[in-house]
């Protein structure tokens, strides 16, 4: 029994133990599990704004709803990378808008009344956005019509993307509308003060001959000047704010040239003169060259004048010659033939009214209408399926041979003006009036054949080899790499990346290693990339964060700074003397003469850049006495001014003018520039776009 009561005290002991651990773990579990999200958090941000993370999928959300506008509004579903890459700062900008300006913009008052949104649309106050968008594409001026159409519309489209274009634009409204009532407020508080005007007035009808003697900072070595930790420590606590800076991360590189060898060239060169041959003997060169050529075939006709001196002899010259080529230039075979030579018009115009293809009852009574006298515009808004052109009458405008559809411009250029045809297409039944036709000339079509002189299997691999090769010398630091490089006898090369940069300079298609990068830390060494076609190597050499660089971060330019300003004052002892020539004699210096100098030059003849020497010789040295010594960026200056021309060539109201335009046209981008140091904006996103 006593053996009982100790097993159930010394088990209620353990069990009090284990559920204590097991409570503990429970705790350390959360808490590790909180601060697994946040950190993953931290992982996915994508930047900040006035405080604000922005998270990848909100960003993402943003950037998928501009992306689906701009495809709307371009009227294509793929867009370019240069396209992309806009969208995307469409999308920051946007999020900028909405975390930053219009809470400020909210607390000012300036909103944006339901009336205002009405009048907006309705034309009483029309929006930027709204004539920006819908435009006649013959006069280039907004469309009331247009806009109505689309607005009429809306419910009509099942997918939803006129509505989704439509609330984006009403958005850009509001804030537009919100901005430009900030951007009044500020304009109207800018004003010119009287001392400004008859400054500039002075400025501008004065100018100034002198005479100057100078030292360059260069005769003193920099070696010489002694620079403390100190004094760096204590510039930099008193100019902080100099060193603002946006996120970059330097880089070395390696790369790995992936180029046709000896063997490949000749192999290629076999390859096309048997292209060659059978492009010689086909029966379809169009055909023959759509089906072989590695770029894509232009299928344009071209007068005689718009081809290359090669090509225009071949087309319309008078010898016997058949095919042009095989030539070789950079890497790339190319052979042509003439396909075709017909007689067409450089332009044609043309009316139309778009029917189902299967609607040829209506389509040939539409025609006899018209040929009865019945007007096309009228027609055109009742039956046509284009919306585009029924709002503008059916008219197509002017356009080229080759700008429509193969076989609408081949029932154009068959018909005369003023002639009233149908033709299918595979948009549909068109019902035509031809409005417009030059003259037809002689055209040629060209096919061409192109051959590019690429790498084989067996030297991407043996290229590949030999950065395998590096990347297991070199892996693991920087250290490493660099050793790497000296041993295989590679060049590096260096780069900065900014965070507002996607590619490295030099290096098309490189968003992958700029990715890198910014996600990796200083040491690391990247994998084997593959960019344009070669095996890039980097390492990260040093990196930097948005906002302000630390005094080690900026120790170099302000010891720079430092190096100077100590050289100034050595050289401003020089500079002692009572005259131009006392002090030239004694330094062996040189000296030289500024004629007709005004203030707002940009630099002096035989000198260079030097704003602090132009504002002393035109705004501070007293006529015919010696300056006390400046700070140039070159060296050090001491001037004498010799004579002073006055002309009238400015009133004060014109100054005024001027001086009121110059400081309203700058508004709107310092604002922006303001707007974005106070919300003390990050940007990351190159982490992952």
């Amino acid at each position: 029994m006593a053996s009982l009561n100790t097993l159930r005290t010394r088990g209620g002991i353990i069990v009090s133990i284990v559920i204590g651990l097991a409570l503990l773990a429970f705790l350390l579990t959360d808490l590790m599990t909180s601060g697994s999200t946040l950190m993953n958090a931290n992982k996915t941000k994508v930047g900040e704004i006035d405080g604000n993370s922005i998270g990848y999928i909100t960003y993402s959300n943003q950037l998928q709803k501009l992306t689906t506008v701009t495809q709307i509004m371009s009227g294509r579903d793929a867009l370019s990378a240069e396209e992309q890459d806009q969208v995307n700062n469409m999308a920051w900008e946007a999020m900028i808008m909405q975390e930053a300006y219009l809470p400020g913009l909210r607390t000012l008052g300036l909103s944006t009344s339901e009336g205002e949104q009405i009048d907006m649309v309705s034309g009483v106050y029309l929006s930027p956005v709204i004539s920006r968008i819908f435009l006649n594409q013959n006069t280039g001026q907004f469309d009331p019509a247009l806009l109505k159409s689309f607005i009429d519309n809306i419910g009509a489209d099942q997918t939803g993307r006129s509505a989704l274009m439509w609330n984006y634009l009403k958005e850009q409204m509001v804030n537009e509308r919100a901005m430009s009532k900030f951007i009044a407020l500020v304009t109207n508080g800018m004003y010119v003060t009287d001392f400004e005007v008859e400054q500039g007035v002075a400025d501008a009808d004065n100018s100034y001959s002198a005479r100057y003697v100078t030292l360059p900072y260069m005769m003193i070595a920099d070696s010489t000047v002694k620079v403390t930790s100190s004094e760096i420590k204590a510039f930099y606590n008193e100019h902080e704010k100099m060193f603002r800076q946006t996120a970059s991360r330097d880089i070395e590189y390696v790369v790995f040239d992936l180029l046709p060898s000896e063997a490949d060239r000749a192999e290629a060169e076999k390859q096309v003169n048997e292209l060659a041959q059978e492009f010689a003997a086909a029966e379809n060169p169009m055909q023959f060259a759509t089906l072989n050529s590695q770029e894509k075939t232009d299928t344009r006709y071209y007068k005689e004048s718009e081809l290359s001196g090669e090509l225009a002899a071949l087309a319309f010259g008078s010898g016997n010659r058949t095919m042009s080529g095989p030539t070789l230039e950079g890497g790339i075979y190319t052979m042509a033939r003439v396909n075709d030579i017909r007689m067409l018009p450089d332009s044609l115009g043309a009316e139309h009214i778009l029917l189902p293809a299967t609607d040829t009852e209506q389509a040939d009574s539409i025609v006899k209408a018209l040929k009865a006298g019945a007007d096309f515009a009228t027609l055109a808004v009742e039956y046509s399926l284009d919306q585009g052109s029924s709002q503008q009458g059916g008219d197509l405008g002017v356009f080229a041979y080759d700008q429509m559809i193969p076989a609408f411009s081949e029932a154009c250029a068959k018909a005369g003006k003023g002639d009233v045809f149908t033709v299918t297409t595979n948009y549909g039944l068109h019902v035509v009036r031809l409005t417009h036709k030059t003259q037809p000339v002689r055209k040629a079509q060209i096919a061409t054949v192109t051959y590019r002189v690429e790498p084989s299997a067996a030297t991407q691999q043996e290229v590949y080899g030999k950065a395998s090769k590096f990347i297991s010398e070199g892996s693991g630091s920087y250290d490493n790499f660099k050793k790497a490089a000296l041993d295989n006898g590679m060049i590096k090369r260096v780069a900065r990346i900014r965070n507002t940069e996607r590619t490295v300079r030099g290096m098309d298609n490189s968003r992958e290693l700029v990715r890198w990068a910014f996600n990796g830390q200083v040491g690391d060494v990247s994998q084997i990339l593959d960019i344009d076609g070669n095996y890039v190597i980097a390492a990260i050499t040093d990196a930097r964060e948005d906002g302000i660089a630390t005094v080690d971060e900026a120790a170099q330019g302000i010891r720079t700074i430092l190096v100077r300003d100590k050289k100034s004052a050595m050289l401003a002892e020089k500079l002692e003397g009572s005259s131009i020539d006392e002090i030239a004699t004694v330094n062996g210096a040189e000296t030289g003469t500024v004629d007709s100098l005004a203030f707002n030059a940009f630099y002096i003849n035989g000198v260079g850049t030097e704003q602090a020497l132009i504002g002393a010789i035109c705004g501070g040295a007293k006529p015919e006495t010696l300056s006390k010594p400046i700070d140039g960026v070159s060296g050090v200056y001491r001037v004498e001014v010799t004579g002073v021309t006055h002309t009238d060539a400015i009133t004060p109201q014109d100054e005024k003018v001027r001086l009121e335009a110059m400081s309203q046209a700058y508004i709107a981008e310092r604002l922006s520039q303001a707007m974005i140091n106070v919300a003390n904006v990050k940007d990351s996103r190159v982490r992952f776009f």
